[in-house]
């Protein structure tokens, strides 16, 4: 029944139109009821079904109506979701500019094809009628169906007109014939050859104000280029058999050929300024290689009518075998052995099977080598004919380990609902059971060399956290990459959930986006990057488990930027402002909302509160809008809002600019407003959160934002359950500049500074770091908590404090490393200090660079070292000798760990130590 109504949801969408008089009773609920004479509820069920498959859209007017996908794509551009509040919105969620997607659905689009697709739109643009262009490049890579994209673009670019001639002339056909050959070009006059009857138009008149594909261009003779030579230089031809007769006809050229462009005359080459080269499957690379084949299978699948499940043992054989007639070839293998598994299926068979029985003669003839490699790799890929994402079938045994891990979380989590556990107890067992279920995955994982799915996976999910690295500031570790790309590989259905469980999940996924908000905004991210670019469905357990599993590697966010956000009316002002900023600025700072015309204010406040709980905006908010009137959001979020909030009117680019600049550079919201109120004409209005504010604790370290998260860490673990006291991380120069103008002072009720160094605060209690490893800080500690809990609390907090921030364990918190060698390589180091500078150094000076340096040499390991350094050029300058000291004490961990230490992080080791570092004498 469900592939009956998506032939009719396909026949009916194929009429819509966003401006339809008749209204959008057919696709309607009750519509599809009536066609199939079954209830509503049932016709409901399947369209929610095919909505959940991302088969359909479906639009919440009253009545709902539901739309074919690939339908509404394919005719009007790409859409984001699956479900939208109204055709409206629907219709501005698409792709204004269809043309643009033309040349997207060509593999390699943004790879490998990239630079030819830029020639080829230089080609396209240029004035009058555009340039000649040669495509070289082997047999079967595409060069007419890259004709025909052209074609399609500049018709859907209006640069030609909708009802443009196009056409494809092979040359090799008539190459032993060349008077044909130039009558088919250029045409011929009544008896100019025997058999010439009459008058004849060639295609050069034909393709007038349109486009000629000529094939095989090479195959023309010498007397044939020097005609389309004259051609296209002066615009004029004459038919074959005519002599004082001149015609003219304007037509864009592309021609094709597998030759060196040596057989060519010199003259013919002169006017085709470009060549395009087309790269061979395998100068394509593995990644593209497999795409193409998957988009084959998915083709045959959606020809016969029917899912194909091809085994992992095919995919790879057919992603090594090296096609000598490139993706025509591969396209002929993939039909063959389609073909010949729909041959052996039965009535019963509601699926048909591609193993390597089903494969070509020739690839076992020509590669025999690539079927002695497999052992019993299990599983396969499921292509379904009406599937945007295809289905990945692994071993059974990898499945129920990842379920049964899953229920195991789940169990963990009742637990805690019952109050047996604690929430950091609940959170070990949890990340331990996923650690153990990934390295289990990583171990069992295929040899890269051996499935190309799983380098697919690999590779994919590197990108998408180098792209989460790059734009927004998020630090991880290779071990993440394989563990997720593991799980991926041998996870990719939904659990079966009885009705208890389904609850439990829903319920763990909400505790979890509370208490875990970082790691799952993140998560939230990387799923989204595989749903788009993997073509995966990724379920709520999925969510569960990988955000637990960040919690425990702890990967790093660190983009404690203030977020901005631009809102402006018209279908594509924000979104136009914002990404010509993004674009400028190289990283992405702003976000923003198209406010159709008609749209109130309850309205984008609606998406402003979705965007507040989807990021976060502690460290501020600046929003920027169009007039006047939006200023109100303000008034309508101040109740949520939980960072200061600026509020400009009259955006501009030229303003959006300058502001992200400010952004970009990391600074503070009250540092942003000051040089804006000089050149910013519009208003400016800056609000603080008003709820009543919750006492703090900020901790911070002159190395860096990264040890004062991990100082906020420990020290909200020694807090847990017994103190309601924020933990809030920040940076030392900003407070030691700024003071209390920093936003957590304006936010919170601040109790005191933990960090490394005292930034000098008045009225601000400071404890150290050092004092609190060496337990000279408890007085200071009963201190501050003396008025938020009786001494017998403090007491336990206090206890929890020195054990948390043991030396040992805060080493191994801020370390990958194992932390016995690290201690033992940093003392080493110490002592080398010491001889050179001939003195001691007292215990905080020593725990100080145990921390530092431990955490250095994991930051130079991950080539993420500090790069910036207070007045460089002048350290530098000034203190080569203490450098040159540093340096030679702790080349024994440059040597150990293979890294080099940068200026900037030998600057802060001599921060540290310059007090003891020379004697007067010296």
């Amino acid at each position: 029944m469900n592939d009956e109504v998506i032939h009719y949801m396909i026949e009916v969408t194929t009429k819509f139109s966003f401006e339809a008089e008749a209204g959008f009773e057919p696709y309607q609920t009750e519509a599809v009821a009536f066609h199939f004479n079954i209830d509503r509820t049932r016709a409901s069920r399947i369209l929610n079904e095919l909505v959940k498959e991302d088969i359909l859209l479906k639009v919440n007017t009253r009545p709902v109506c539901f739309l074919h996908r690939e339908t509404i794509e394919k005719n009007y551009g790409n859409v984001e979701n699956s479900i939208y509040d109204s055709f409206e919105a629907l219709k501005i969620e698409l792709v204004i500019d269809k043309a643009e997607g033309i040349f997207s659905q060509m593999i390699g689009y943004e790879k490998s094809l990239k630079e030819a697709i830029q020639q080829i739109k230089t080609s396209i643009y240029y004035p009058d009628n555009g340039l000649p262009l040669m495509l070289l490049g082997p047999t079967g890579v595409g060069k007419t169906f890259l004709a025909k994209l052209i074609y399609d673009y500049t018709q859907a670019k209006r640069i030609i007109a909708e009802d443009a001639p196009f056409f494809v002339f092979n040359c090799a056909l008539y190459a032993n014939n060349p008077e044909l050959l130039t009558s088919y070009l250029f045409g011929h006059s009544k008896g100019s050859f025997t058999g010439a009857i009459k008058d004849q138009m060639g295609l050069i008149e034909q393709a007038n104000q349109g486009i000629l594909f000529l094939d095989e261009v090479h195959r023309l003779d010498r007397e044939g280029q020097e005609k389309l030579f004259t051609f296209m230089d002066q615009g004029t031809f004459s038919r074959m058999g005519e002599t004082n007769v001149v015609r003219k006809s304007k037509v864009r050229l592309i021609f094709a050929t597998t030759e060196n462009l040596s057989i060519f005359l010199e003259t013919f080459l002169r006017r085709i300024p470009i060549t395009v080269n087309v790269p061979s499957l395998e100068e394509r690379g593995e990644v593209e290689k497999s795409q193409f084949i998957q988009h084959f299978f998915t083709e045959e699948c959606k020809l016969l009518g029917i899912p194909i499940h091809v085994t992992n043992k095919v995919l790879d054989v057919l992603n090594k075998f090296i096609y000598t007639g490139n993706i025509g070839d591969c396209k002929n293998i993939i039909k063959y052995a389609c073909g010949c598994a729909y041959s052996k299926r039965t009535k019963n068979m509601d699926e048909i099977f591609v193993t390597l029985q089903e494969l070509p003669g020739q690839i076992y003839k020509n590669s025999p080598q690539l079927f002695g490699h497999y052992t019993s790799k299990e599983g396969g890929v499921l292509f379904h004919p009406h599937k945007k994402r295809q289905i990945l079938h692994v071993n059974e045994t990898k499945v129920n380990h990842i379920e049964q891990t899953y229920r195991n979380c789940l169990g963990y989590f009742v637990k805690l609902e019952n109050s047996e556990w604690k929430e950091l107890v609940f959170l070990e067992k949890c990340t331990e059971k996923i650690t153990a279920l990934m390295d289990n995955l990583i171990f069992e994982r295929p040899n890269e060399s051996k499935s190309i799915m799983m380098e697919f996976n690999f590779s994919a999910i590197q990108d998408i956290f180098r792209y989460l690295e790059t734009h927004y500031n998020i630090k991880y570790d290779g071990n993440s990459v394989y563990a997720l790309s593991s799980y991926l590989f041998f996870k990719s259905h939904p659990f079966t959930l009885n009705r208890q469980e389904e609850t439990l999940t829903k319920q763990m996924l909400q505790f979890i986006k509370r208490q875990y908000k970082a790691e799952y905004l993140l998560v939230a991210k990387i799923m989204s990057f595989i749903e788009q670019s993997m073509e995966l469905n990724l379920y709520q357990e999925d969510t569960i488990l990988m955000t637990l599993f960040l919690c425990k590697k702890q990967i790093q966010q660190q983009d404690h930027r203030v977020k901005a956000m631009i809102i402006a009316h018209g279908y594509a002002t924000a979104s136009s402002i914002a990404n010509v900023c993004n674009r400028l600025l190289g990283v992405k700072v702003y976000d923003f909302i198209d406010m159709p015309v008609e749209s109130s204010i309850k309205d984008i406040t609606k998406q402003m509160l979705q965007y507040m709980e989807e990021n976060d905006t502690l460290n501020g908010l600046v929003v920027l809008v169009d007039m006047g009137s939006l200023s109100q959001i303000h008034d309508q979020i101040k109740e949520v809002i939980d960072g200061p909030l600026i509020c400009i009117d009259q955006v501009s680019t030229s303003y959006a600019l300058e502001i992200g600049n400010y952004i970009s550079q990391g600074r503070s919201i009250e540092e942003i407003v000051k040089p804006l109120e000089l050149f910013v004409r519009p208003n400016i209005n800056l609000y603080y959160p008003i709820k009543r504010k919750e006492y703090a604790i900020v901790t911070s370290c002159f190395t860096g934002i990264g040890t004062a998260t991990q100082i906020q860490q420990l020290l909200s673990e020694s807090m847990e359950d017994m103190l309601d006291i924020k933990v809030v991380p920040h940076d030392f120069e900003r407070l030691k500049k700024n003071g209390i103008n920093e936003p957590p002072f304006r936010i919170y009720d601040v109790l005191a500074i933990v960090g490394t160094a005292n930034p000098g605060m008045e009225g601000i209690n400071y404890i150290s770091l050092e004092d609190i490893i060496s337990g000279k800080g408890e007085n200071d500690v009963f201190k501050i908590f003396e008025k938020m809990a009786p001494p017998e609390i403090i007491r336990k907090v206090n206890d929890r404090i020195i054990k948390n921030f043991s030396l040992r364990r805060v080493i191994d918190s801020l370390t990958i490393l194992d932390t016995e060698k690290v201690i033992s390589k940093v003392e080493e180091g110490i002592k080398l200090l010491e001889n050179q500078m001939r003195q001691k150094l007292p215990n905080d000076k020593k725990i100080a660079l145990f921390v530092h340096v431990s955490c250095m040499i994991e930051r130079l390991i991950r080539k993420s070292p500090i790069s910036e350094y207070p007045n460089q050029e002048k350290f530098e300058r000034d203190h080569k000798k203490e450098i040159s000291i540093i340096r030679n004490a702790f080349s024994v961990l440059e040597k150990n760990y293979s890294v080099q230490m940068n200026i900037p992080e030998i600057g802060y080791m001599y921060n540290i130590i310059k007090p003891n570092l020379f004697s007067e004498k010296d």
